[in-house]
């Protein structure tokens, strides 16, 4: 069965440049980013060339071209394996490699064009339904409306598509459709003991033929308990709960994703795929461990040969062994623009920027990566830059500093993420580094687990510092702030110490409070620091410039 491989998007809402994202086998193709980047317009292009609506007929809006600049081409292509391509009669007579959709608002005549192109260099062909039903996208979008997926409303739901499979199955047999028809009939004839459903029928009939009187053509009424152009047309999807029917109107939206799964997890499954499901923000109204078990499924059933895309601002759907259909997706001038790592690629981005060892190769990176990965860490694939620092201490305090200085990290966009110690600083900055997500780093000079400075070496010199810089920050025993780094003496606490009066008083009043909770202590003097002329504050506005400034080009 056909499997989508690659969509390219240009011209097409946010998207100025082309862009390309690759959905490879096996894993969810997971668009993550930050607000208004782009994401849902990925899916938006998915959608028209793939889902329900004929793109051959689709007359873009202005707000559809790049810039509402309506004199661009837009282009929107789907790349194909395993797909072929069907002349009008149903007949598989040349092998499909891309569907293409064009827009050229400049062309002369026919505007828009649908095309199918086949291997072997031919011309570009006309799409058949046979064609391009070969791989369809479904889309859960934010309102959740799969009653209307699982209805019969038009012929490209999700449930007509499936009954017309159903019904190409059945009638390859003509036995069979012979012994189904008997069983209809039974069924009607059923029908006809309810009184009032047989004068009920009688009427409409005589009715019909006489409003028809006079007409050049005969027509008759009647009613079936079958549709010969689609014996499956008697079926429908009802949700049970406790052995009772329920409606869809009485499941929660948690309820109804897992229904689509489960939906399209099945058709794939009969029909050796063929099916790319769509699923916009799968963490709406969800809670954080309901988040977990429906990223497991999604996983789970991906492996299993379903397509899925999915849209999200939540970790727990970021799967670093998956990382071949992680997808970032930012801004930049105003476009979107996407970036997508492959193991390789990131082993090689590594080794280029220092690392070192067994870990540091494709066939081991992501399983290195994933043992260290927590919510807070991925959660900066969201951010538009990161800070990251040694542990928890740091991340609750250093926000209530810069925020202090007119920085707020959370308005601005900007993670501050524990790594839990020096010696994960360098790795993770790598792997930031390698999505283009700028970052920053935070260390101390305390010796502790780093007695030969081989963590804060590794770290420096993967961010870019020459030797001398290198052993002017680990002999530093004053806080030293820098274009792509921030050292702290001897450790965080007793720099501060030094730098704010009180400080040792208010720790005092911490501890009493709160107990022996270093970050929770070092939050808490943060918050109750006199914003006065202490010089901390002088050293933290130049720390809040640097980071401000960091990845300005």
């Amino acid at each position: 069965m056909a499997r989508l491989t690659k969509l390219t998007v240009m011209n097409y809402r946010s998207v100025g440049d082309r862009i390309e994202v690759t959905l490879p086998r096996g894993v969810p193709l997971v668009l993550v980013g930050e607000n208004n980047a782009g994401k849902s317009n990925i899916v938006r292009a998915l959608d028209l060339l793939l889902g329900e609506t004929w793109p051959g007929t689709h007359e873009p809006e202005d707000h559809e071209f790049w810039g509402r600049a309506p004199e661009r081409t837009i282009e929107i292509t789907a790349s194909f394996e395993n797909a072929g391509w069907y002349d009008r009669q149903g007949n598989c007579t040349g092998v499909l490699e891309k569907l293409r959709w064009t827009y050229r608002p400049t062309e002369e005549g026919d505007k828009c064009k649908f095309e199918a192109i086949c291997t072997g260099g031919s011309a570009p062909r006309f799409v058949s339904n046979g064609t391009r039903d070969q791989c369809v996208c479904v889309v859960v979008g934010a309102d959740r409306r799969l009653s209307y997926q699982l209805s019969y409303v038009s012929k490209w739901t999700l449930l007509s598509r499936l009954m017309r499979k159903f019904h190409g199955c059945l009638i390859s047999d003509p036995e069979r459709v012979e012994r189904l028809k008997n069983q209809f009939d039974t069924l009607k004839t059923i029908f006809a003991e309810v009184p009032e459903f047989a004068q009920f029928h009688e009427v409409l009939a005589q009715q019909f033929q006489q409003t028809l009187l006079g007409m050049t053509y005969g027509l008759s009424v009647d009613f079936s308990a079958y549709d010969p152009s689609n014996f499956f047309h008697s079926l429908r999807v009802l949700p049970h709960e406790g052995g009772q029917a329920r409606t869809f109107e009485e499941l929660g939206t948690g309820q109804e994703q897992l229904l689509a799964l489960a939906f399209a997890h099945a058709y794939a499954k009969a029909f050796h795929g063929g099916i790319i499901l769509a699923i916009e923000e799968p963490e709406a109204h969800l809670h954080p461990l309901a988040q977990e078990w429906l990223a497991r499924k999604i996983r789970e059933m991906c492996s299993d040969g379903l397509q899925i895309v999915l849209t999200t601002h939540s970790p727990a759907f970021v799967d670093i062994t998956g990382l071949e259909g992680l997808v970032l997706v930012r801004k930049e001038n105003g476009a979107t623009i996407v970036k997508q790592v492959s193991a390789d690629n990131l082993a090689r981005f590594c080794v280029e920027h220092g690392a070192r060892g067994e870990r540091a190769r494709a066939d081991t990176i992501l399983p290195f990566y994933a043992s260290a990965a927590t919510r807070d860490i991925l959660a900066g694939l969201f951010a538009k830059k990161v800070v990251l620092v040694e542990g928890l201490t740091e991340q609750l305090a250093l926000p209530v500093y810069l925020q202090a200085t007119e920085l707020d990290v959370v308005k601005e966009g900007i993670a501050v993420i524990a790594v839990d110690g020096k010696g994960n600083l360098a790795k993770w900055w790598r792997f930031f580094t390698a999505y283009g997500i700028p970052a920053y780093v935070l260390f101390d000079n305390d010796p502790n687990h780093d007695q030969e400075a081989r963590k804060r070496r590794d770290l420096l010199r993967t961010i870019g510092l020459g030797n001398n810089e290198v052993d002017q920050a680990i002999a530093a025993t004053d806080w030293r702030t820098c274009e792509a780094y921030s050292v702290f003496g001897e450790d965080f606490e007793k720099t501060l110490r030094g730098y704010f009066p009180g400080y040792a008083q208010l720790e005092d009043e911490g501890r009493a409070e709160l107990g022996e909770s270093k970050p929770l202590v070092a939050r808490y003097v943060a918050e109750r620091l006199p914003r006065d002329g202490a010089p901390g504050w002088d050293e933290f506005r130049r720390l809040a410039d640097r980071i401000a400034a960091l990845g300005v080009r």
